[in-house]
């Protein structure tokens, strides 16, 4: 079973760990730095940003992190994104090479959902990994995210191209 905590400080090192492996590196790092990463999970863990990072826990072992927050905090990157201000979008990474299968990222996300509608029940929530990463995508899916679009999204650190899910609010989804 997977649980989320807060980040804290002290998670920092393993979250440098993570971004040093190359699974994680081809995902997090084209346009960024290991540092500069650090540098906003820091400024999000003492509310110097309007984004919550949590630690992925799996039996008791931090495997992972993830975040959330609302577009509408990110104005910029919701245009850039077609969310509505109302959105929540969130990141998500299994940083240990030995936990990436078994469905795994499927629960992480499931969990992440049920974090943010916890918090903002009709949220629509929104993820865009790159296109090319096919295993975020078939867990994007497998929790019930549609595809919107596949393109570059300017506010992101690489040009490569997106692909932009959306998983519609709670109220919507039971219509």
């Amino acid at each position: 079973m997977v649980t989320l905590r807060k980040m804290q400080l002290a998670d920092l090192d393993i979250v440098r760990a993570w971004l040093s492996t190359p699974e994680v590196a081809r995902w997090y790092l084209p346009g960024s730095t290991i540092d500069r990463e650090l540098e906003d999970l820091r400024r999000s863990i003492a509310g110097e940003q309007p984004t919550e990072v949590l630690v992925v826990v799996e039996q008791n072992e931090p495997i992972g992190w993830c975040q959330w927050y609302l577009c509408g905090a990110y104005p910029d990157h919701a245009a850039a994104l077609g969310a509505e201000p109302e959105d929540a979008g969130i990141d998500y990474a299994i940083g240990e090479p030995g936990r990436r299968q078994n469905n795994l990222g499927t629960a992480v996300v499931a969990a992440l959902v049920a974090h943010v509608r916890k918090h903002h029940p009709s949220a629509g929530i929104i993820a865009d990994p790159e296109a090319t990463n096919i295993a975020s995508r078939k867990v994007l899916e497998k929790n019930g995210f549609q595809l919107v679009d596949e393109r570059p999204v300017a506010s992101e650190p690489t040009p490569a191209p997106m692909a932009i899910y959306r998983l519609a609010p709670a109220t919507e989804a039971r219509r």
